[in-house]
């Protein structure tokens, strides 16, 4: 018997890859004969690029950068062969503030642009830059500066690479960024939104990172302002490109001045880690995330997971933290779901020992899996 098993992260207990490991025990646990092949899963937010290293076994390397308050950090890379996966989370992100440093007129993208520039200098051919948990919102002007862009004042001096310098753009120049020739640029995302308006980055997530109500009129008329300049001069309209408000307009940037292509997280992360070769080859398939609830058939992992096991007929078990919906969960397909921790556990405890949990869980269920094929 073959078991894929292909988890996502199960937030503040498990990496994606301990999850699988904790189930491949389980299982080896129940029938040490059973062949596991694990692929560790992740949408394309934080965590993504530790997931395809580990799944792929490629390699992190860290550099000194600009952080999100333009302040030295230390940043990762991770590479595949020749593709390099960089997280805007881990270089202009949300998760490298305090609550009181979250001030988007403040925060750039700068450091974004220097890991670029050092993946495409360490021979990646191909990026993929993972949109999610960003605390930025200038529309990716300081990542285009850092790349050789001019981001110009009324003085024709280069503004600061912040939402404050966006306000006062006046002329960009220089908009072909050599450096990424002939270079696969994808944008991972799982948003739709557009640049501007009303369901645009500013609007729909400034708020969450530090921007007030009564100034987002005036950011979103900047950030129209600065895409009308680009558009006329690239000959081209990207404002309402599916995706180009992810990460306060960096979306925009990628498609626009460098010719990148915006996809879903689980898409690129399952045709990287060639997810669909080993499920045609299982007998079963094994799922899990923190919460697996109705929500989950609205672009979460396990479900991109079943509908590529239901092109090949290969049933799909689910194990998670927290299991609501159940009833609703088996009739998209789901053979069964099941709940690691027992539910008279603290949730502090369960964090704690989510590994321990999934295994005896796993463990206690493989007949009844076994029993339903």
């Amino acid at each position: 018997m073959r078991v894929v098993i292909a988890p996502d992260s199960f937030k503040e207990s498990m990496s994606a890859t301990q999850a699988a490991l904790a189930i491949e025990k389980g299982i080896a646990q129940y029938d040490s004969s059973i062949e596991t092949i694990i692929k560790p899963l992740a949408d394309g937010g934080e965590g993504t690029l530790e997931t395809l290293v580990d799944a792929m076994q490629g390699r992190i390397e860290y550099y000194d950068v600009h952080g999100p308050l333009l302040k030295n950090i230390h940043a990762p890379i991770g590479y595949v062969n020749d593709i390099a996966i960089i997280e805007c989370a881990k270089v202009c992100g949300l998760e490298l503030l305090s609550e009181d440093q979250k001030d988007p007129y403040l925060t750039s993208t700068y450091g974004l642009g220097e890991l670029i520039q050092l993946a495409v200098k360490n021979k990646a051919r191909k990026l993929m830059i993972c949109l999610g948990g960003s605390a930025t919102n200038d529309g990716g002007i300081g990542m285009l500066q850092a790349l050789g862009v001019q981001i110009l004042n009324k003085d024709h001096q280069q503004v600061t690479p912040t939402m404050k310098g966006l306000l006062e753009l006046q002329s960009i120049k220089n908009i072909h960024i050599s450096l990424l020739d002939n270079i696969e640029i994808i944008g991972v995302c799982d948003v739709t939104n557009q640049l501007c308006g009303n369901q645009g980055a500013s609007a729909i997530y400034g708020p969450q990172k530090g921007l007030k109500q009564a100034d987002l009129p005036m950011i979103d008329k900047a950030m129209n302002h600065y895409s009308s300049l680009a558009d006329t001069l690239l000959g081209e309209d990207y404002r309402y490109v599916p995706g180009s408000g992810a990460a306060g307009g960096l979306g925009y940037a990628i498609v626009a001045f460098m010719h990148g292509a915006l996809r879903g997280g689980f898409d690129v992360v399952s045709e990287v880690s060639r997810l669909q070769s080993a499920i045609m080859q299982a007998d079963m398939v094994i799922v899990g995330e923190g919460k697996i609830d109705k929500q989950t058939q609205y672009g979460k992992t396990p479900y991109g997971v079943l509908k590529i096991a239901q092109k090949y007929h290969k049933p799909v078990f689910a194990y998670a933290g927290k299991v609501e919906d159940q009833d609703i969960l088996e009739s998209l397909g789901f053979k069964n779901v099941y709940a690691i921790s027992p539910s008279d556990m603290e949730l502090s405890l369960a964090l704690k020992l989510g590994e321990e949990n999934m295994q005896a869980c796993v463990l206690q269920h493989m007949q009844e899996m076994i029993d339903a094929l």
